[in-house]
């Protein structure tokens, strides 16, 4: 575990812990004593792995679903408690049944209850990925905490620019990023969760896996990323909670000034909207 509050700072952390896909309960118990164990530290804010709840890797629809649990469930309840009793908000992964349906959710969860909900967009050909069903909501995916506002999205969403992007445009200063990246996946690890931090000027929190479900072994490598692009948290592929004190006020700050007056990067203002036509256009049959 590393960093500490200060008076200008916020400490978060990423959880890297172990799932059992057998049993939820045992999964939920792990998750609410981190909760504990990461509020006694001083963490305002934990981001713990995708479907950190459920599991992931099921080979069918019908395991997929079996696997999901409903976001009213009384054990999402245990970490709402947890959350009000320890002053924190945690980001948690689940595969989530609702209405007939089944996603690859992540809720934001505080001392009041659900504050946010965000279902995974973009889907891989993977494990429960292969049979839930997509995320379609376009209301915002940013939560307000006592602390900032926190924007969410979940695992291959980080290679889509836009993802990030429009979670920034809302106000997000932490990005937290529940993912499941398997052993091989170091260029995310190494390049792109900077890249994504820093073209957004946002922190980006990304709690990962370092144990093994059905034969796969999860790389690890949680991580905090700064605005800068500055790693400043990488759990390697050691289990734990591992934390970095952030200034929320460092991710509202998206004009870079090296010279006042003569040398200013307006990295917002400075977009041109109307140039970016092909971005939103619908794909074209094979691309």
């Amino acid at each position: 575990m590393t960093g500490s509050p200060t008076e200008s700072g916020v400490l978060i952390g990423v959880a890297q812990i172990s799932v059992d896909r057998t049993d939820v309960a045992a999964n939920v118990d792990r998750v609410v004593q981190t909760v504990r164990d990461g509020a006694t530290a001083g963490h305002q804010l934990l981001v713990f792995p995708e479907c950190v709840l459920t599991g992931y890797l099921f080979g069918s629809r019908a395991e997929t679903r079996a696997a999901a649990i409903n976001a009213a469930d009384p054990r999402i309840g245990r970490i709402v408690e947890a959350c009000g009793e320890n002053s924190t908000t945690a980001v948690v992964g689940l595969l989530e049944e609702a209405d007939g349906h089944v996603y690859n959710s992540a809720l934001v969860l505080g001392p009041s209850g659900i504050i946010g909900r965000y279902r995974k967009q973009h889907l891989p050909y993977l494990g429960a990925d292969r049979f839930v069903d997509p995320g379609a909501d376009a209301a915002p995916r940013v939560a307000d905490t006592p602390f900032g506002r926190v924007g969410v999205m979940i695992c291959f969403d980080l290679r889509f620019p836009e993802s990030a992007r429009e979670l920034a445009l809302q106000g997000a200063d932490v990005i937290a990023m529940p993912t499941n990246w398997p052993l091989g996946s170091d260029m995310l690890a190494d390049h792109m969760t900077r890249v994504r931090a820093l073209e957004n000027l946002v922190y980006l929190a990304v709690a990962d896996r370092a144990d093994f479900e059905v034969g796969t072994r999860f790389m690890g490598r949680s991580q905090i990323i700064a605005p800068s692009g500055a790693v400043l948290a990488d759990a390697g592929q050691d289990e734990g909670l591992f934390g970095a004190v952030i200034d929320v006020h460092a991710a509202r700050t998206k004009r870079l000034i090296k010279k006042p007056g003569e040398f200013e990067l307006p990295v917002f203002s400075g977009r041109r909207p109307e140039m970016y036509g092909e971005l939103i256009r619908p794909m074209t049959s094979g691309q």
